[in-house]
């Protein structure tokens, strides 16, 4: 018990007084996609907003999921949308260099944001793609704002937690809000880890990607993992009149492709494309085959 205690004591008086440890990264590294960006305000918040492709070309509004951020997820698949579309990537709350929000929230003020920052680029109705959390943005922005939405492409997303999944999720996220508090590790150490050690991301970008999922706080990640979990469309997005796209990685281990499937279902007319093998990092490791997909519903 005494080292247990003299143990404890040294842990404390680390977390109290110690310096923040950094991982090393061995060189050479760099950025991937060097896209710079650029803040609008949505009322009195600034987000963050990159753009790329030519100005007239039909815009493809590229919405990323949860602990990631715009230029993270999409580093791979915007380029390549890019050579003929204009493409616009923005940071949601709580994400990237956009507002942080420790207050609750929900996925209805995610999307309202997102119409927010096309209003004040003067930008009208777009294509919309959103994976992971994103597509429950997608779908919400094209819930609540149709007359914005052109065309709605949904990666890797559901319509609602079924079952017992949902509570259990929200249990997770507040054990994982209560250990990042405590340790001031979790979520982004987890996650860079394993985009790295699943060759989703390459070596060379290791301490970009670190820096990028690090752009959060505990209150903030779980805020924004509980406003996703309490998500539900089923009651309206069967309503949707627009073009869809559903994309299901057929191996996706967060959002189970039977999710994918109902969602699919649920939205009169919807097409769907399925990617074998992908995981739920689909993104990272098929940006060809997710980009592809894209481009032909598009056209």
């Amino acid at each position: 018990m005494k080292l247990l205690r003299r143990l404890f004591g040294v842990w404390l008086l680390w977390r109290l007084f110690g310096r923040t440890l950094r991982p090393r990264f061995a060189p050479p590294q760099e950025h991937p996609w060097r896209l710079p960006g650029r803040t609008v305000f949505v009322g009195d918040e600034e987000f963050l907003v990159r753009e790329a492709g030519p100005d007239e070309g039909e815009t493809v509004l590229l919405i990323h999921g949860l602990g990631g951020s715009s230029i993270s997820e999409w580093y791979q698949v915007a380029p390549k949308l890019a050579t003929q579309r204009r493409v616009l990537l923005v940071d949601h709350r709580s994400h990237g260099l956009s507002p942080v929000v420790n207050e609750r929230f929900e996925v209805e003020d995610v999307a309202d944001d997102i119409v927010g920052v096309l209003d004040a680029l003067g930008i009208g109705r777009v294509a919309v793609v959103g994976y992971s959390m994103g597509g429950a943005v997608a779908q919400t922005i094209a819930n609540r704002h149709p007359g914005r939405v052109s065309k709605l492409v949904l990666i890797a997303t559901f319509a609602t937690h079924p079952g017992p999944m949902g509570g259990l999720r929200r249990i997770g996220a507040l054990i994982t809000r209560a250990w990042e508090r405590l340790t001031g590790t979790g979520t982004p150490e987890v996650r860079t880890a394993y985009l790295l050690r699943m060759g989703a991301v390459e070596r060379r970008h290791a301490r970009w990607l670190w820096q990028e999922t690090h752009r959060r706080n505990p209150e903030a990640g779980a805020e924004a993992t509980l406003a996703l979990l309490r998500f539900d469309c089923t009651d309206w997005v069967g309503r949707l009149q627009v073009d869809t796209l559903v994309i299901i990685p057929a191996s996706d281990q967060l959002v189970p492709p039977r999710w994918q499937y109902r969602l699919a279902g649920l939205i009169p007319g919807a097409r769907v494309v399925e990617i074998p093998d992908a995981r739920h990092e689909v993104v990272w490791t098929h940006p060809g085959r997710v980009a592809e997909a894209i481009s032909s519903f598009l056209e």
